[in-house]
Formats: C-alpha cells, sequence, structure tokens
C-alpha cells in the first residue's frame, strides 16, 4: 500500500512539472498618444522548459484580439494598436505555451490617449540690435508631448511670418528676418504639429532696429563681355551697404524682367540675343533706390536717307558718326571724310547705270570707276540677312564679304573696322535717280552683335 502511495505522488508531481507555464510577461512601449497614432508595445516572456510562446494582448477599449501566433521563448514580440478616441486604457498581455498553460496578465500600463498641443516655445534667441535692411537669424525650440515634428511660425512684432520648415520635437528651428523701418519690435513665435494643433506664443523678445542710410548706385557704365553679352559695372551707393544690386532689363518691345541680383558692383547678363534699357536699383531692407541712369543696347534708328551711286550726283558714301550714331552721307571725292564713312555704293562699272548696285566697303573705291583718290579709307564687311530682325553671325564667319549684293530690297549686317555693327535696310532701288533709299539701325555698344529693335 505505501508503495501504490509512493507511485500516484510521483505521477502527480511529474505531471505538475510538465506542465509549467510562461513568466509574466513584461510591457514596453508608450504611455501616450493620440487618437490615430500607431503606437507598438514589445512584449516577451519565458517558458521554463523552452517552450515557444504566444501573447494575448488587452488593449482597454472594447477591440478583441486573438493569441498572436507562436514564437521562441524570450524573443521580442510587437503589438501595435490604434486608439480611436481620447482616454485612458490599461494595457495588459498574457502569454502561454504551447501546453495551453497560460501565464498571469502582467501589471496593467496605463496610456493616456489625448490630443495633445506643442509646449510653449522658449522665448526666441537672437540679435537684440540690428539695422535695417539686413537679415538676422533668431533661434527657437518647443517640445512635443508625443515627440512630433514642429513647424514654427514668428510674430516679428506687428507682422506675422510664414511657417518654417519642420524640425524634430526638442530640436532648434532658425528663421531670418529683415526689418524695413527702424523702431522696437516684440519677437515670439509659436509651435505647430503635423496634426494642425498649436501651442501657445512664447515670451517676447524686444528687438531694436534702427536705420541706415540708403542711395543708389552710381556712374553706370556698361560694355561688349563677349559679341553677344553685355558687363554692367557701377560705384557704391554712397552711404550704407545695400541687401543687394538688382539689374532690371527691359527687352525692346517687352516688359521689365530682372535679369539677376548681385551683391557685386559688375556684373554679365546674356540677353538671349534681344536688346533693350538696364537699370540698376539697389535693396535696403523692402526698399529700391532707383539712379536715374539708363543703360541701353537698343541700335540707334536712322529713318529713310537717299546715297548716291559713286557716279552719280548725290553723295555714295554713308557712315554713322559719333556721338548721335545717326547715318550720314558723305562725299568721296576728298579724303577728308575718310574717317567718317562705313560704306558706298557702287555698281562697279562707269557710269551709274547698273544693272546691279553693291554696297562696298571703302578701301574698294580708289580702285573704282567713280574717281575716289587713295587714302585711308576704312575696311568694311557685310552680310546679308533674311530678315531685319534676324540674327547676325559672328565675326570670322565665311558669310562675310566686303561687298553686298543691293536687289530691289534687301537687308544687310555691317561690321565696320573699329568693331562696330549695323545694319541696313534698302527698301527701293532707284536706278533711273542713281542711288537708293535706306533705313539704319547702329549698336552703339562696341563689339556688340545685337540689332532687334
Amino acid at each position: 500500500m505505501r508503495k501504490f502511495a509512493l507511485s500516484v505522488l510521483s505521477f502527480v508531481l511529474l505531471a505538475a512539472c510538465s506542465h509549467r507555464g510562461p513568466s509574466q510577461p513584461q510591457l514596453i512601449g508608450p504611455t501616450s498618444g493620440r487618437p490615430g497614432d500607431s503606437l507598438s508595445y514589445a512584449v516577451t516572456s519565458t517558458d521554463p522548459d523552452g517552450k515557444d510562446v504566444a501573447y494575448r494582448f488587452d488593449w482597454g477599449d472594447a477591440s478583441y484580439v486573438d493569441w498572436t501566433s507562436y514564437y521562441a521563448s524570450g524573443q521580442a514580440v510587437f503589438g501595435v494598436h490604434v486608439f480611436a478616441d481620447t482616454g485612458h486604457y490599461a494595457v495588459r498581455v498574457k502569454a502561454r505555451n504551447r501546453d495551453s498553460v497560460e501565464s498571469g496578465w502582467c501589471q496593467a500600463m496605463v496610456v493616456a490617449v489625448s490630443q495633445s498641443p506643442p509646449e510653449t516655445p522658449i522665448t526666441p534667441i537672437g540679435p537684440v540690435y540690428c539695422t535695417t535692411g539686413v537679415a538676422y537669424a533668431y533661434r527657437v525650440m518647443a517640445i512635443h508631448p508625443q515627440a512630433q515634428p514642429l513647424e514654427f511660425q514668428f510674430d516679428w512684432g506687428g507682422t506675422v511670418g510664414d511657417w518654417s520648415n519642420s524640425v524634430a520635437s526638442g530640436e532648434t528651428a532658425s528663421v531670418s528676418h529683415v526689418y524695413d523701418s527702424a523702431g522696437t519690435y516684440a519677437i515670439a513665435a509659436r509651435a505647430r504639429d503635423n496634426a494642425g494643433l498649436l501651442s501657445g506664443w512664447s515670451g517676447p523678445l524686444s528687438v531694436t532696429a534702427v536705420s541706415i542710410p540708403g542711395g543708389s548706385a552710381r556712374n553706370l557704365s556698361l560694355r561688349a563681355e563677349t559679341d553677344s553679352t553685355v558687363r554692367l559695372a557701377w560705384s557704391p551707393v554712397l552711404e550704407g551697404v545695400p541687401n543687394l544690386y538688382r539689374v532690371m532689363f527691359t527687352p525692346v518691345n517687352q516688359s521689365p524682367v530682372v535679369a539677376l541680383e548681385t551683391s557685386d558692383t559688375t556684373c554679365v547678363h546674356d540677353p538671349a540675343g534681344l536688346t533693350g534699357e538696364y537699370r540698376v536699383l539697389a535693396r535696403f531692407g523692402g526698399a529700391y533706390y532707383e539712379p536715374k541712369e539708363t543703360l541701353s543696347t537698343i541700335p540707334v534708328h536712322t529713318g529713310t536717307t537717299t546715297v548716291g551711286e559713286v557716279n552719280g550726283p548725290d553723295k555714295p558714301g554713308c557712315g554713322w558718326p559719333a556721338p548721335a550714331r545717326v547715318a550720314g552721307t558723305y562725299e568721296m571725292a576728298d579724303t577728308a571724310w575718310a574717317d567718317l564713312v562705313e560704306f558706298y555704293v557702287t555698281d562697279f562699272r562707269l557710269g551709274s547705270d547698273g544693272p546691279t548696285y553693291y554696297l562696298a566697303s571703302p578701301d574698294l573705291a580708289p580702285s573704282d570707276s567713280g574717281g575716289v583718290p587713295p587714302g585711308r579709307w576704312h575696311v568694311t564687311s557685310f552680310v546679308e540677312l533674311v530678315d531685319e530682325q534676324g540674327p547676325v553671325p559672328p565675326v570670322g564667319d565665311s558669310a562675310w564679304r566686303s561687298t553686298a549684293r543691293v536687289p530691289d530690297a534687301m537687308v544687310a549686317a555691317c561690321h565696320t573696322v573699329q568693331g562696330y555693327f549695323a545694319m541696313v535696310k534698302v527698301t527701293q532701288l532707284r536706278i533711273q535717280n542713281k542711288d537708293l533709299r535706306m533705313q539704319a539701325w547702329f549698336q552703339s555698344v562696341q563689339g556688340l552683335r545685337l540689332l532687334r529693335h
């Protein structure tokens, strides 16, 4: 009988040892959140016999959650839950092994779910004395209870700025501002999270802005940087240092555009084949100071002009004398006019009866039939254009010649020995009158082959 009792006891103890349950789980995760946030919780439990473990979460709301799959004993398992409403929820979890032996519930973790706005930012940090027209940086920081990223907005003392770029909770944001007017301003900032919730305004930082003198750029000049770009230069403002200089370009027959902005006193502009007027404005804060000077690349226009054939009764030479650069006609029987003549009209025959007229380089005239004496006549080259607004080829292009044939109507570009470009538009060829009628455009910027008008 005693042997039987011992055997039963041994069986009971063995059965009890073979059905030991896993340990009470350990739960780690956030204790606060907002409705709609995905909150993640890690749980671990160990089985004394190393058996796999499954878990069941109780989220403390009306949701039902079944047992998870089985995982290795001691392996961290993650449960993710979204609370739909605000409130306080007791989150707990228990474990069971493959023998269906369960642990007890772990100690509940209370999770506060609320719409928490950002905390009030610190008082902005930055210079308390500044000058108008200069950008100064101010820094600010705030904490979000749910560690959400934050944007900041500054009240600059009566003017509210745009929202800044987003930064992480607890990180510093930097925002720059320019005061246009002198005065004392109270700067404050507030924060906004990605749900649109706002903090209160921070404490104020008192900033005093003083005015600086302002003025316009001086001594504007323009020259060709290449044959299709221009370099502008000017003297600095007499008083104060502007934020920048703004170069305005008004293409012919178009509206003004900002060509570029620079802190330097010289710049290069590519007008993309257009001509126009340039203005250089100096900016102090929000104020622009405009000089009276205007620079122009628009070619000088000469209205209808009559030029005679070299053997005819009218003046055969034509040129563009400085400073006006309006086309004029000249006799060529006297070399006194040699420096003013950039081309002449000829048929390269005795008499003036054509039938073909040419625009010709003045240096060819002494060997022509018009009785032009030898002298220091200029060398000019020509290229015929498709139309009067068409592009002018660069110097060295094979299209350039010492003569240009004149049909009833034609357009030709000229390149003078001094490096200027001009354009001649023949509107009427009058062989019976031994002359032609023309208009002209002269680019007064030396070396610039832009003739749009």
